[in-house]
């Protein structure tokens, strides 16, 4: 072996040797975080029902006292709307009437729907006594639009009372006729 031999394989191992010290003598440090965020959305939700603490429903059948309407007389009724929802949200409502035969019933029928009143009378004069009115639906017209909005926070709820009355003038061809008047509320939040 000559001696440039010597010396190459002297360097090579010794490159071997710190090669292995090299990797030996390293020290790896680490650290880690995570930042997370869980999201969940509200809810926007209606109830309806003839009490605050029934008004959960998403239908609701109100009853009318001083069914049986005849010309000149008056009927009423209230309903309950509730936000059964997550968060304040607005609401409002619009009437709708279905006719059940060939009579307009509904639409010969005069409807005021008031918030702060209490259903007062009997017999065939049953109104809406106080409050103010939110809607009115003349006699012999349809609903005209939706009623502006009303305020409600989660869990509040408003009263609401409906009077129908059947004027004097109304035709003899509506005997025995019958109609649904409806009330549809919506609340809607966002654009």
């Amino acid at each position: 072996m000559n001696d440039k031999s010597i010396r190459i394989k002297a360097v090579l191992s010794l490159g071997i040797l710190v090669g292995f010290g090299a990797v030996s003598t390293l020290a790896s440090w680490t650290g880690q975080a995570t930042a997370t965020s869980s999201i969940s959305t509200a809810t926007v939700a209606l109830g309806v029902g003839g009490t605050a603490g029934s008004a959960s429903s998403v239908s609701y059948q109100m009853p009318i006292t001083g069914n049986n309407l005849f010309p000149g007389a008056t009927s009423a009724s209230v309903v309950v709307v509730k936000n059964t929802g997550s968060i304040s949200a607005p609401y409002s409502f619009q009437g709708k009437i279905t006719e059940s035969g060939s009579a307009t019933l509904g639409s010969a029928l005069g409807i005021q729907v008031k918030t702060g009143a209490s259903v007062s009378g009997s017999g065939s004069s049953v109104t809406c006594s106080g409050g103010t009115v939110l809607m009115t639906k003349t006699a012999g017209s349809k609903f005209g639009s939706a009623s502006a909005t009303r305020p409600l926070t989660p869990g509040a709820s408003e009263s609401l009372c409906v009077q129908y009355s059947l004027p004097v003038t109304a035709a003899n061809a509506l005997q025995g006729a019958s109609t649904t008047i409806a009330l549809d509320f919506t609340s809607t939040v966002g654009s």
